[in-house]
């Protein structure tokens, strides 16, 4: 692992949070140093993000069956941080899932909600038709409350709780949906970005940041955007609103510097070997803003295949290796584990 010359490596920070991470299909809790506190079991093939309630200190997060063996089964399911246990609040019927975004929304009392999307396999004469929408979903009651989504929006890219607003991907390119699922707005097509992750300004200004071919700063008053970097993809921003997190491969992480129009690298595999984004996932923050997490993969070479290839030179065999690597942005230090998390959220 290369970082710059000011990181140093030491022990977790005493103020660090609890981290959940889904690691080999399975939603585990981590100590701050990164060590397995609990197992909550499988989760299941379906790719969905974990929410997290801070008040009640409970997770959630869609869970269904990883194998014909295991029966058939579909449900929104509960974690709690404190009990070490989970339970399901909404079985859904076997054809619904839950996928690719799904957040905790607090209401203004203790309760709150979880707002998210779903898709339901819909037979129709000879083929299947697999419809999404926008749900919202108030644990304890009869069943999900179904929304609106404009036909032709795709994947969920970001959402702004404090905008009221939501970047997807979709037939025309980029759009911003508002809650009801309509569109309010669409990147004009010049723009290159292809929608490989997305983020709203924390600060609350009218603006997203999109990645894909480069980063691109969309600016939603306007309608205009203005090319940030060459490469990039899957951007976070700092709390503060002044610089970008983001990834030019699964080996690496960079960021950019609004003010100063200006990217370094954070840290890297130091030799990576055709790089790729097989495994590239957002880095996540801390709420304080003090943290960082993020799961860093590069290949590696373990040797040589006996088979012999089309133009008769021996094949070199590769294979992953994955680190989950959390930083101290204050202090400057680093500490990291074996291992590759495809989700993860802080606790506090």
């Amino acid at each position: 692992m290369s970082l710059e010359d000011a990181w140093l490596k030491g022990q977790a920070s005493a103020d660090c949070p609890r981290l959940l991470a889904e690691e080999s299909g399975r939603l585990r809790l981590l100590s701050p140093s990164l060590e397995l506190l609990h197992d909550y079991g499988a989760v299941g093939p379906v790719d969905c993000p974990i929410a997290y309630d801070f008040k009640r200190r409970m997770a959630f997060r869609y869970v269904c069956a990883s194998g014909a063996q295991r029966g058939d089964f579909s449900q929104l399911r509960a974690f709690s941080i404190d009990r070490r246990e989970s339970f399901s609040i909404k079985d859904l019927p076997p054809n619904q899932w839950a996928l690719w975004l799904l957040e905790w929304v607090p209401g203004a009392d203790d309760g709150g909600q979880l707002f998210g999307l779903v898709a339901t396999d819909r037979p129709s004469d000879a083929q299947v038709v697999i419809e999404h929408r926008l749900f919202s979903y108030k644990p304890g009651a009869a069943a999900i409350r179904p929304r609106a989504l404009c036909r032709d929006a795709y994947k969920p890219l970001a959402l702004s709780r404090q905008r009221r607003e939501l970047v997807f991907s979709g037939a025309d390119g980029i759009y911003l949906l508002n809650l009801r699922g309509e569109r309010n707005l669409t990147l004009p097509s010049e723009c290159p970005a292809t929608g490989f992750g997305a983020a709203f300004d924390p600060t609350g200004q009218a603006r997203v940041i999109l990645g894909g071919d480069g980063l691109h700063l969309w600016d939603l008053q306007t309608n205009q955007h203005r090319r940030l970097t060459r490469n990039g993809r899957l951007p976070v921003w700092a709390l503060d609103g002044r610089s970008i997190f983001y990834r030019e491969s699964s080996g690496d992480l960079f960021l950019y510097d609004l003010s100063k129009d200006r990217t370094r690298k954070v840290m890297s595999f130091g030799v990576q070997r055709h790089p790729e984004f097989w495994h590239a996932r957002p880095v996540v923050l801390s709420p304080c803003g003090r943290f960082l997490a993020a799961s860093l993969s590069e290949k590696v070479l373990r040797g040589v295949s006996r088979k012999i290839s089309i133009d008769a030179k021996p094949e070199k065999v590769f294979v992953d290796s994955h680190m989950l690597v959390v930083l101290d942005l204050t202090q400057r230090t680093y500490w990291m584990r074996p291992g590759h998390a495809n989700h993860l959220r802080w606790t506090a």
